[in-house]
């Protein structure tokens, strides 16, 4: 990777880390002061309209990004038409939403679900917008304007949202929170960042990220709709505010996994796309970054799963104890998904979203399977969650195989590249059990297990000389130093105009 690009991505992940350690942290301390305030019914609602959401969002806006992104000549055309494309999209799904809301409120029970939804609905537009906004800022690597608005974003919407849950609003202060933030982004971005949409529209364009776009969508729809049945299964089979409980336990667990690897992969994907036509390269950065995000990832779910006990007891109180078992199983699954996340990213960076859809396909496959035995034969909700957690093994089998075809990334240097994160977690895991035996007070015993969990993966790490370990703090020796001696080096321009190619290649 030549100094420039290093620097800039260096740089990137940086200010990604700093918004999304930020932002997750505002995030736990929101989440914990609503789960406090209010009971698990409000969220149960909400998880089964958010899904619902997700799932339009995805249709709306997942492949034309992508392909935004991934393109290197994309000019200010492209992203007018994709936001007009988009936002037509987000107009058909609305007002599909709006008319069967009623049809839907009546699988959940919920009285207050047609108005929610409807309001929450409203999100599907701002989000078209702050996706195309999203995808300028990517491809310059300025990620500088996504922490600011991130954080500012979750500040104002989780203050309004906290507001309302002690003025005794209920479900609707979740509601506030989710559609505040998205409008609030739209807002915090456009005074940020210089671009604005254009009344253009090129059907050429649009044509030509669909062509890219569809195969990525409809594998995103996929994955999204596998993950999606669970939750909607378990609202509707069970009314014992299990979808909450499940929605909680993998809100926490996919809060560090999901968003510590978004850091890298969100700054990366734009480096690997830079260099496709080089297929070694991209392969070693590649192991590279799986080496370091399973260093990071793994280590943090297998913490968190040893602590999940007490986590939840002090955090949210016993209201919210049965969270446990879920939270504990949604780390079982993120621990594979560092590696299969990152090898996804290469197949896209190389334009193969016909690879992709494929490889979704056949992992949706196997998950739907494994989903109906649980649900048909099991019959419980903790029984829906191990479905996710074998779907998840089996997904980063089937990526690795397709590694090998491609990148020629053998099973064995995949299997390696993960393997010292895991070991050394296992023992970490040994010293967390043992701190628990200590006849202390909960929180305290709490803070000595983490503190010792840290403090013996790190030592293992430096003691033990591990490559991952020595390239990560090198490379951030490497950047600071470089820094303080020319600061504007390494953050690249700070103006971008989309119709000007050079300042992204």
């Amino acid at each position: 990777m030549d100094s420039t690009i290093r620097n800039k991505t260096i740089s990137g992940v940086i200010w990604k880390a700093m918004e999304s350690g930020g932002n997750q942290l505002v995030k736990l301390v929101i989440s914990v002061v609503l789960a406090r305030l209010l009971d698990p019914k409000n969220y149960t609602t909400l998880a089964a309209m958010m899904i619902i959401i997700d799932l339009a969002d995805t249709v709306v806006k997942r492949g034309f990004v992508t392909s935004l992104v991934q393109r290197k000549d994309a000019d200010n055309v492209d992203f007018s038409s994709v936001l007009w494309i988009m936002l037509a999209i987000a107009s058909i799904f609305y007002t599909i939403l709006y008319f069967v809301a009623p049809s839907l409120s009546q699988v959940y029970k919920d009285p207050l679900f047609v108005p929610a939804l409807r309001i929450i609905a409203l999100s599907l537009f701002f989000g078209a917008f702050n996706s195309v906004q999203g995808a300028i800022i990517q491809r310059k690597l300025e990620f500088r304007l996504f922490c600011i608005s991130t954080l500012f974003t979750t500040l104002i919407s989780g203050a309004i949202g906290i507001w309302m849950a002690y003025r005794g609003y209920g479900m609707w202060a979740l509601v506030a929170q989710q559609i505040i933030g998205s409008f609030s982004n739209v807002i915090i971005l456009w005074l940020l960042d210089r671009w604005k949409p254009s009344l253009v529209f090129s059907l050429e364009k649009a044509k030509l990220h669909f062509s890219f776009g569809w195969k990525l969508l409809l594998s995103s729809l996929l994955d999204k709709g596998y993950n999606s049945i669970s939750g909607l299964i378990i609202g509707a089979r069970f009314t014992d505010n299990s979808l909450a409980f499940y929605s909680r336990g993998k809100q926490y667990a996919g809060m560090i996994s999901e968003n510590l690897n978004s850091v890298a992969l969100s700054v990366l994907f734009p480096a690997y796309a830079r260099h496709q036509d080089d297929v070694g390269r991209v392969r070693e950065m590649v192991r590279k970054t799986n080496r370091s995000t399973s260093l990071m990832i793994v280590p943090m779910m297998v913490g968190l799963a040893a602590v999940a006990t007490p986590f939840v007891h002090i955090l949210l109180t016993d209201k919210w104890l049965p969270t446990v078992p879920y939270l504990q199983m949604m780390c079982i699954a993120y621990v594979f998904y560092p590696m299969e996340a990152t090898d996804l990213q290469a197949l896209l960076a190389l334009g193969r979203s016909d690879i992709y859809l494929k490889t979704e396909i056949i992992k949706k496959v196997f998950g739907l399977s494994a989903l109906a035995v649980s649900v048909f034969y099991f019959q419980t909700a903790i029984a829906i969650s191990w479905s996710y957690v074998i779907t998840c093994v089996f997904s980063m089998i089937v990526t690795m195989v397709y590694m090998k075809k491609l990148f020629v990334y053998r099973w064995r240097d995949q299997i390696w590249d993960m393997m010292p994160p895991v070991l050394l977690s296992a023992v970490m895991w040994g010293a967390v059990y043992a701190a628990s035996l200590l006849p202390i007070p909960e929180l305290p015993r709490l803070i000595l297990q983490v503190v010792c969990g840290i403090a013996v993966y790190l030592g293992l790490a430096v003691l033990l000389k591990l490559e991952s370990f020595q390239y990560l703090w090198t490379s951030m020796k490497a950047y600071i130093t470089k820094n303080r001696k020319t600061p504007a080096s390494a953050c690249g321009p700070d103006d971008f105009n989309p119709d000007d190619s050079s300042d992204i290649t």
